[in-house]
């Protein structure tokens, strides 16, 4: 299996701070990334929630900083440091305010306010060079199933060349395999990117064929770029939102989650885009 062809499995856990994700992954992985999320800009990658990623995983990282300061590049040298901090070694795919279809559906902000910002977030982590640091926009699978104007994949688009990957945030009540995906890998082959699953999970229930269903279709389905496959997939171990953290504690889910990330388990430090 050469290095492309590797599919990383992870998951994020209950604690910002990933407190939890040793006995998590203890108990379902060995997991190869995770899952993480930082309200504001950290100083350093090492004061991040993604500090602890370093040398064991790679990391799946989004953050919430200020969409005015960010668009109007009062954030860019702080977010430079930031990911100048990022070790060479260190595999990342950062984003800023994932899945904003769903946010701005809520009146939280606009598109005008976050396609900028966005933008502007891409291109200053880009700019900085780092060889294992990508790009990516997370949105929801929901807005590929139901596209609704203003928070379609389309109109979310910052243009080509800021996103090194596309993902997507899914769950068991809308759908399986290529009903629930398909949308995503369809837009990700048109941008020629490759595709990921940053969050993964049941909702009403655990279902472990589910679970194994998705998986499936991740492992032999690609979009764009020179992958086969599905880049990295993290189920969502929290309930949040009122989701069934999967595979949260539930025997059966860890055991199926575990064998999943047997079978398929990519060393992280050989993991390339």
């Amino acid at each position: 299996m050469t290095k492309r062809d590797g599919m990383l499995v992870g998951a994020s856990s209950v604690s910002l701070k990933g407190k939890d994700f040793g006995e998590l992954d203890a108990a379902a992985g060995p997991f190869t990334v995770r899952r993480s999320y930082d309200r504001g800009l950290p100083r350093s990658w090492a004061e991040s929630v993604a500090g602890i990623d370093v040398g064991k995983r790679v990391s799946v990282w989004s953050c919430k900083p200020d969409l005015a300061q960010l668009s109007g590049r009062k954030l860019d040298n702080r977010l430079r440091e930031f990911v100048r901090s990022v070790p060479d070694s260190h595999a990342a795919f950062l984003t800023c305010w994932h899945e904003p279809d769903g946010k701005i559906r809520r009146g939280q902000f606009t598109l005008a306010e976050y396609l900028p910002a966005f933008r502007r977030f891409c291109e200053v982590v880009k700019s900085v060079g780092k060889p294992r640091v990508y790009t990516a926009q997370i949105v929801e699978a929901w807005s590929g199933q139901r596209p609704t104007k203003g928070t379609s994949y389309k109109d979310l688009w910052p243009g080509d060349d800021y996103v090194d990957l596309y993902a997507v945030d899914g769950y068991s009540n809308t759908g399986s395999g290529e009903e629930l995906w398909g949308p995503a890998v369809e837009f990700a082959s048109s941008k020629d990117v490759p595709w990921g699953i940053a969050e993964l999970g049941c909702v009403d229930f655990i279902d472990t064929s589910w679970m194994k269903g998705q998986v499936s279709y991740a492992a032999r389905t690609g979009a764009g770029g020179a992958r086969e496959r599905c880049a990295f997939l993290c189920w969502f171990s929290n309930p949040t939102g009122g989701v069934v953290p999967t595979p949260g504690t539930d025997p059966a889910a860890r055991a199926t989650a575990k064998r999943i990330s047997e079978r398929y388990y990519t060393r992280p430090e050989s993991f390339a885009l």
